[in-house]
């Protein structure tokens, strides 16, 4: 059955701006339809989630969808915010319109916006996957993301890339994935190397103390398109970690060319875990972000489980 009702979340700043376009572009085609939809515009940090509590508090219109027009951080405060309300289960559609759009591509949903819409209004049941939830014990946080969690490395690039005029004017250019690429390079010669143990899925503890880059992710991408973890997908029940070990510069670029390969994992200074529970610790300060927001400074404690999540689109099927 056709959803009946469209919430769209509209998030104006993502891909700074070029979401506007999506957006007209969207409402001319439900327009013309006569598929019934509202608007609700997210307009400061944090705001989305507020918006997603709202419609899943006082939602009455039966088979509602929640539409998000934005980017990945715009997709995870709605969920964010429905998790929290009694209709958490009203199933999400999503129109990639940010500057990396990794949930699109790890899923498989087109990332061309008017393609992304004909598979979420073509659905006609909720398609149900993996999302990765959070509990971080330094701040007493908690929440949920769709793409990963990263700390160190890849914490500290997002938090460059978020303050860099580099991506601001490359999203101008509809260029915005290639800003990751150049703050990478940026960031790397500051990234100092720190301690992290992880606990895997028995309990059994590894110590690793050159650590570099450490992730927890739902799907094999991010940074806009690196494929870093090719066996993780958000279908199987299991979240993926990785830790690699500080490298020397020749290094670097060597694992950077194997990340875009989709291989660097298949290396001895990058250490790989699997599961449904892991959890992992650091002592020294280091930057983190969560679906590209930064998550800030601090020494992490943090658990990862997976959770469940209703979703609105057809998957296009793979030739």
């Amino acid at each position: 059955m056709a959803a009946a009702f469209y919430y769209i979340i509209f998030n104006p700043a993502a891909g700074s701006g070029n979401a506007v376009d999506t957006l007209k572009a969207v409402r001319k085609v439900m327009n013309d339809r006569a598929i019934e939809y509202e608007v609700r515009v997210s307009r400061y940090s944090g705001h989305t989630v507020q918006l997603a509590k709202q419609i899943g508090s006082f939602n009455d219109h039966p088979g509602a969808v929640v539409l998000v027009i934005g980017g990945d951080g715009t997709l995870n405060q709605t969920i964010t915010g429905l998790k929290m309300t009694r209709q958490a289960d009203l199933p999400v559609g999503y129109i990639p319109a940010g500057s990396g759009n990794d949930f699109a591509r790890g899923i498989g949903l087109p990332d061309d916006p008017m393609q992304a819409l004909e598979c979420v209004l073509s659905a006609e049941k909720p398609l149900v996957l993996d999302v990765g939830q959070y509990t971080e014990q330094t701040h007493q946080e908690s929440g949920y993301f769709v793409n990963n969690v990263g700390i160190g490395y890849d914490g500290n690039t997002i938090a460059h890339s978020s303050h860099s005029q580099i991506k601001t004017f490359l999203n101008r250019f509809h260029l915005g994935k290639l800003s990751y690429f150049v703050t990478a390079v940026i960031v790397f010669f500051a990234q100092k190397p720190f301690t992290v143990i992880v606990y895997d899925q028995q309990g059994r503890m590894e110590i690793i103390q050159n650590a570099f880059l450490v992730d927890a992710t739902n799907h094999p991408y991010f940074g806009g398109g690196i494929r870093f973890m090719p066996g993780a997908v958000p279908t199987d029940g299991l979240l993926d970690l990785v830790v690699a070990e500080h490298p020397n510069w020749v290094a670097f670029l060597f694992y950077l060319i194997q990340m875009i390969r989709g291989k660097a994992h298949k290396y001895e200074r990058v250490h790989y875990f699997k599961g449904t529970h892991l959890r992992l610790e650091t002592a020294e300060l280091e930057q983190g972000q969560m679906d590209g927001e930064e998550m800030g400074t601090r020494p992490f404690e943090l658990e990862f489980t997976v959770a469940k999540q209703n979703f609105w689109f057809n998957l296009p099927t793979k030739n």
